[in-house]
């Protein structure tokens, strides 16, 4: 990639979110810009789920741009967003139970 380029791709996953507050997949690379267009979230198990997504270089509720979404049983929602992480930002998820895959795609930009 040159300078200015911008590729789309799936940035994560499908992963499963556990139920401890980490990151989901990788860090943003150095000289590298993420901008987030749709998060899916499927709950694969047979009961209502609670997420929390947050960005930054912190896993704390103050960067939290999803707290406590519910998800059906059986539910996927897609989130259609902009969100921009710059370098070695990331992106941090947990839910409370397990059963719940996230996948998300944009651009991916090298600075």
């Amino acid at each position: 990639m040159a300078t200015g380029d911008r590729t789309e791709k799936r940035l994560v996953g499908p992963v499963a979110l556990t139920t401890s507050n980490a990151t989901v997949g990788s860090a943003v690379g150095a000289s590298r810009q993420w901008t987030l267009k749709q998060v899916i979230l499927t709950n694969t198990n047979g009961v209502e789920a609670l997420v929390y997504l947050a960005i930054g270089t912190a896993a704390t509720a103050s960067n939290r741009v999803l707290s406590a979404l519910p998800i059906a049983s059986s539910d996927s929602i897609v989130w259609d967003t902009a969100l921009v992480l710059d370098a070695t930002e990331q992106l941090y998820g947990y839910c409370d139970r397990t059963g719940v895959n996230i996948t998300v795609v944009g651009w991916e930009k090298e600075l």
